[in-house]
């Protein structure tokens, strides 16, 4: 059963929170893509030990760009683990402290991101590394 009155501050909580453009009666299909991602961010319990992220930040603005890794920086803060795939290698050398590179479903570079180059990347990326 659903508590209606619980649901709907829930919802209100998260809007305000997550700077969601809508409201507690918007269907999320209805919703921009950053506002879905914000969306999603909400619905997260508030200590998750792991969070598996698929392109976090594509197709949003800077600013959005921006927030939404505030955000994942602070759930890493208090101790959960992110892991998250990127096309963008801009956003993988600044947001993660590892890197697996896959080829043919394969790790064939595992490494520290202080610890190589985009052009070792590229390499890795094109099956060369």
């Amino acid at each position: 059963m659903i508590h209606w009155p619980k649901a709907w501050d829930r919802a209100q909580q998260g809007i305000e929170r997550f700077r969601i453009r809508g409201n507690p009666f918007s269907a999320a299909e209805s919703l921009s893509g950053g506002n879905q991602q914000r969306l999603l961010l909400a619905l997260l319990p508030d200590n998750p030990l792991l969070l598996l992220l698929e392109h976090p930040t594509r197709g949003l603005d800077v600013d959005s760009v921006r927030w939404m890794w505030e955000k994942l920086t602070a759930y890493a803060v208090q101790g959960t683990s992110i892991v998250f795939s990127s096309a963008e290698l801009d956003e993988i050398f600044q947001m993660a402290d590892r890197i697996l590179v896959f080829f043919n479903g394969v790790v064939v570079k595992d490494v520290r991101t202080c610890d190589t180059t985009v052009e070792e990347l590229a390499k890795a990326i094109a099956g060369k590394g």
